[in-house]
């Protein structure tokens, strides 16, 4: 079920949105990141490794990695050197891109409605939204952070399960016994995995 609803954050970004955005607002924000992803998935002129490098560079851009990583890693990530900080960033921007790019083939013409923004102080907000799908409302929150004049995403809670908490659990454990490095390892580790199950598919 988590995965699940965790899938369900990922991929309403790349799903087609009936809102009122207001200029220079979080509701905004997202909005225009769905934009750009939803032209990724409907490019059928660009082949999969093109795709993959498009949504990327949309994810870096508009996911704050650094406000992530800070919650996912919490009192570890103060202790952390510069290049730790850079390879944890990089690694988990993979899985991000990884989940959305395996999402992309289930793209279809679901609608999204904006149920409300929340403001908390200048530089923190909630947008609360819902997936109309097979006569189905499945609540999704996202947190955003404003970063200079942008806001970012920096967490999505489908159904209450935050993608932040959830990843935060996962690597806890691994933080308490192995360390920072212990930790980087097994992302490696993993992410060579996926690699190495891409491949046998194609």
């Amino acid at each position: 079920m988590k995965k699940f609803s965790l899938g369900i954050a990922l991929i309403l970004l790349l799903l087609s949105v009936s809102s009122k955005a207001y200029a220079n607002s979080p509701t905004e924000a997202l909005e225009l990141t769905v934009n750009k992803l939803i032209a990724i998935a409907r490019n059928k002129a660009i082949d999969s490794k093109q795709q993959k490098i498009e949504l990327q560079s949309v994810i870096n851009l508009d996911v704050d990695f650094e406000a992530v990583s800070r919650r996912v890693v919490v009192k570890p990530w103060k202790k952390s050197s510069a290049d730790q900080k850079l390879q944890f960033k990089k690694l988990f921007s993979n899985i991000v891109v990884n989940t959305y790019f395996s999402l992309l083939e289930n793209y279809s013409d679901e609608e999204v409605v904006y149920v409300k923004e929340q403001l908390k102080g200048k530089k923190y907000a909630i947008v609360d939204t819902q997936i109309l799908s097979d006569n189905k409302k499945v609540p999704v929150r996202y947190r955003m952070i404003k970063a200079g004049d942008t806001w970012k995403i920096y967490d999505f809670v489908p159904e209450g399960i935050s993608l932040v908490s959830s990843y935060k659990k996962n690597y806890a454990s691994i933080l308490k016994k192995q360390g920072m490095d212990g930790l980087l390892k097994e992302m490696i580790k993993k992410e060579q995995q996926r690699t190495k199950e891409h491949l046998a598919k194609e």
